[in-house]
């Protein structure tokens, strides 16, 4: 059992649901079902088994599941995965990297043909299929009953499946646009599960040959009632209508956003996906983002099934798609499971990271013998060519960010760069303020720099007759953290240690937060120079600007009644539009 499977099965939620084994290349080779997936499951990986169980369980390289809200629920999906993805261990599946798809070409005279990239320009597809094994076997029995051409383009005359009567032959034999049409849609009726017709018609037609002794072409076409029944299963459809949704749960808590995705084709479940995706300030950014990229390259469904909450971000964004809330009845169940499987991927991801920096933090322990650090505070400084300097503060409790108790701190004393001085002034004012008011000290103070810059914390923190511990974080010739000091002392990090993920996490967000807060400065102060050029603009209305619109860009963008309100005249904002054009146009 590998760490990974290791880590997951910590995890496991004690709920209903259904789950599936994966193979080192991602295959599902197994799907189940279980009342408590926690116990299910931790089950095929202690005690002893018999062999089959034994080799299955060898084959195990990851799991995943899918939480449902009871037994029923979670044995429907079980069977409807199942036939979806045929995961028989025993059975070679092929390694396929992205699900392939049957698509039905525009073209004058279509065909059939197997691809894994779709395009906005040919919405005509057919799956997911699991692999590509079943979707050729699929359009290999589709091109037997409705003998659509299998050249790259129309020859001038006609080739051996004509012959062998399994192409209409369009490079001698007119076929209209009307006849491609219903081609089409009965292939569409049968992929979804609408087989029944056909297999009518078929028996009919083998019944008259039979009738007329002719037994060649009636086996003929029994084999193809028969490859129909072996191929093209019906599936268990979740919702009486037979429609394409892709059914989103959200769930977030200060710095991830957990996204859990059900794909439902035909009115089945045939794919699902949870992501985590970590975000700083704008979460609704977070989740228009990673909703709208699922579809720059691939097809968007019909409709799109989301919590009320965030129906609003997504309206008009998607094309071709209409978003809905369903309140009541098996849409909203279908809502409600995605949004407890992303609760249930959250939890899980927090619950591991958690694990993980909490043995980050023993190991810093022990690696500099100090208490284990729960609360570590940690500076940068940004002053890029001396030009307006600043410095910036982020704090991780337990391991985990803190962004609300993040500090920024213009540079007042120092002018030009001095990493001492700035990082000097930026301590000895954040732990006087810390001090003063009786807050939360740092068991761990983390200098994003070397020597210098501990050596300046390590004073300020003298002149304050506070005793907290400092380490400074030291790069290599390649920018890269491998080293701490700590009392005069160096030491060397294991790259791939839980400890230096923790220290690299800490000095990128750091850093970030400075440059960020660096940016801003200037901008706002380019954006300040700009207004003191405009005639009509004093004191008064140069902080309402600065305040209300931040950036250049927004107020060049904002409405001339907004400008009015806050006390811009006509005049004015002409002049104004003038000055910030050509500022842009001189960018």
């Amino acid at each position: 059992m590998n760490d990974k499977i290791r880590e997951k099965l910590d995890t496991l939620p004690e709920l209903p649901g259904s789950y599936q084994m994966l193979d080192e290349n991602g295959t599902i080779i197994y799907v189940g079902k279980a009342k408590n997936l926690r116990n299910r499951v931790r089950s095929y990986f202690v005690g002893a088994h018999n062999n089959k169980t034994s080799a299955l369980v060898s084959k195990i390289d990851d799991l995943k599941y899918i939480v449902t809200a009871n037994e029923r629920e979670a044995f429907l999906l079980e069977i409807s995965l199942i036939k979806e993805y045929n995961p028989f261990y025993n059975i070679d599946l092929t390694d396929d990297k992205t699900y392939p798809y049957i698509e039905f070409t525009k073209e004058k005279n279509p065909k059939l043909t197997i691809t894994r990239h779709l395009s906005k320009k040919n919405n005509r597809y057919f799956g997911p299929y699991t692999n590509v094994v079943s979707a050729r076997k699929t359009m290999e029995l589709l091109n037997k009953i409705y003998k659509l051409r299998k050249c790259n383009t129309v020859p001038k005359k006609p080739c051996i499946y004509y012959e062998m009567g399994e192409c209409m032959a369009p490079c001698i034999n007119s076929v209209s646009k009307e006849e491609y049409d219903k081609i089409y849609k009965e292939i569409k009726g049968l992929l979804y599960g609408n087989e029944l017709s056909l297999l009518t018609k078929l028996k009919e037609e083998m019944n008259m040959y039979s009738s007329f002794l002719d037994f060649e072409n009636a086996k003929k076409t029994r084999d193809l009632i028969n490859s129909i029944n072996d191929t093209i299963v019906r599936q268990d459809v979740i919702l009486k209508e037979k429609i394409d949704a892709d059914v989103y749960g959200i769930t977030y808590d200060d710095s991830l956003l957990s996204l859990s995705l059900i794909y439902l084709r035909g009115g089945k479940i045939i794919l699902s996906k949870n992501e985590i995706v970590p975000y700083y300030f704008d979460l609704e950014d977070a989740i228009i983002h990673s909703i709208v990229k699922n579809y720059e390259t691939l097809n968007p469904p019909k409709y799109i099934f989301i919590d009320k909450e965030y129906k609003d971000l997504l309206e008009g964004l998607i094309e071709d798609t209409s978003i809905f809330s369903p309140q009541k009845g098996t849409k909203h169940n279908l809502l409600l499971m995605a949004k407890k499987n992303s609760e249930i991927s959250l939890e899980n991801k927090n619950k591991i990271q958690v694990d993980k920096k909490r043995l980050a933090l023993i190991e810093l322990s022990e690696l500099l013998n100090i208490n284990i650090p729960n609360r570590i505070e940690s500076f940068d400084n940004s002053n890029l060519f001396g030009d307006s300097p600043v410095s910036s503060c982020v704090v991780f409790i337990g391991g985990k960010k803190a962004p609300k108790e993040y500090r920024k701190y213009h540079v007042k004393s120092i002018v030009g760069p001095n990493d001492y001085g700035t990082m000097k002034e930026v301590t000895y004012r954040r732990y006087k303020r810390i001090k003063e008011e009786n807050l939360i000290p740092p068991d761990l103070i983390l200098i994003d720099g070397g020597e210098t810059q501990v050596k300046a914390c390590l004073e300020s923190l003298r002149e304050l007759d506070m005793e907290i511990d400092v380490a400074g974080m030291k790069k290599d010739d390649t920018h890269s953290t491998n080293t701490l000091i700590f009392k005069d002392k160096e030491y060397e990090l294991d790259k791939h240690s839980n400890l230096f993920k923790l220290l690299f996490e800490i000095q990128e967000e750091v850093h970030r937060f400075a440059i960020t807060f660096h940016r801003q400065i200037k901008e706002k102060s380019a954006f300040a120079s700009i207004l003191d050029e405009v005639k009509g603009i004093g004191p008064t209305l140069k902080e309402n600007l600065l305040s209300k619109f931040k950036t250049i860009d927004a107020i060049k963008n904002a409405d001339i009644e907004e400008l009015k309100k806050i006390g811009l005249n006509d005049k004015t904002i002409e002049k104004l539009k003038e000055r910030l054009n050509e500022e842009i146009e001189f960018e």
